[in-house]
């Protein structure tokens, strides 16, 4: 049986929010978070830690590769296997390449894939880093383990058109036991019991919404049993206020007050307000977006228009007679968006 810690696209060195106040603490809370997994690993002394991709956001510093076998070296007795990902690609002058790393770290170095054997555990571990930033080819599609007896492990870093597009089904009918996939800050099951996507440690944007964390279980010829173990340091939500005609700049204000007094202080916000409103009216959001933990705030609004009433007022008008002439075509989506758009370009109004 294999023990095994599955993480992926911690992006340490990235700072996330830029230009926001909690920016910097953000960057160190992604720092903290890694810190945290090695706790992890120290209190439950897993036989693997799995980093499948993009440990750091760019170029590692000699510095940095410094930091993080520090805590490297505060699990002996745990391996660490790393694929390099899109982010932090092995550069003929990486130093990934030529640092000294703990006996205990194994980096995947080579263009193609390769295979680290443990016998000890009857398990073998294949991966392939990047070596520049895209890779396009399917590389894991004609991958099979050498020897079908040992508790056979692929860590894949990718899944979209553009980095080493894979289907988890079909590595396992190659032959493999389990796939520690990352790349997608998403994560999730990608094969009940024997395919996880470890998604980011921590979001790194707006748009990694939803709980991030660790991934942590044992691993049998048989099959695995796996755990989502979350880190809340940061959770992005997105949440939506409907608007009417008659919404106040002041409803909006106690509304996102009440949202940040309401919710977990590791929440952070990007809202969207969405339905109609006053077309003369423009909402000032700055108290909004000055808000702590309010990333963004987007318009999705729709002007309420009176199409009748604007025909009388503008008669003889190119705006009349465009209204009259949408008002002539069937009556689909498409047309009712046209009349919109046309009548927000006739007005001055912006889309």
């Amino acid at each position: 049986m294999v023990k095994f810690i599955h993480i992926a696209d911690v992006h340490l060195g990235v700072t996330p929010d830029t230009g926001k106040p909690w920016s910097k603490r953000r960057q160190r809370e992604i720092w903290d978070s890694f810190a945290e997994v090695i706790a992890a690993a120290k209190s439950e002394s897993p036989d693997f830690l799995f980093i499948t991709g993009d440990l750091f956001h760019a170029q590692p510093l000699k510095k940095e590769l410094g930091e993080v076998d520090a805590l490297f070296r505060e699990i002996p007795d745990t391996k660490v296997l790393l694929v390099v990902g899109n982010h932090d690609y092995l550069r003929p002058k990486s130093y990934y390449l030529t640092y000294p790393w703990a006996d205990n770290v194994y980096i995947f170095k080579r263009e193609e894939a390769e295979c680290f054997d443990f016998p000890e555990k009857n398990a073998a571990v294949y991966g392939v880093s990047y070596w520049r930033r895209e890779i396009r080819e399917r590389l894991y599609d004609g991958l099979h383990p050498a020897d079908n007896g040992r508790i056979n492990i692929l860590l894949a870093h990718g899944g979209d058109d553009g980095h080493i597009p894979f289907s988890a089904q079909r590595i396992l009918q190659n032959g493999f036991d389990y796939v520690a996939a990352g790349h997608i800050h998403r994560g999730g099951w990608l094969a009940e019991g024997r395919a996880v996507m470890a998604g980011s440690l921590q979001p790194v944007d707006c748009n990694d919404v939803g709980p991030h964390g660790y991934w942590m279980g044992t691993l049998t010829k048989a099959g695995a049993q796996v755990h989502f173990y979350p880190i809340r340091h940061c959770e992005y939500c997105h949440e939506a206020y409907e608007v009417h005609p008659k919404t106040t700049e002041r409803e909006l204000v106690e509304w996102a007050g009440e949202l940040l007094e309401k919710r977990p202080e590791y929440q952070y916000f990007r809202l969207f307000l969405k339905g109609r409103k006053d077309p003369d009216i423009v909402y000032d959001l700055s108290a909004i977006e000055e808000m702590e933990r309010i990333v963004d705030v987007t318009e999705q609004l729709v002007p309420d228009y009176d199409y009748e009433k604007l025909s009388e007022e503008y008669a003889g008008s190119l705006l009349e007679a465009y209204i009259g002439r949408m008002g002539r075509k069937p009556q689909d989506v498409r047309t009712k968006k046209a009349l919109e758009y046309g009548v927000n370009a006739l007005l001055g109004h912006k889309l």
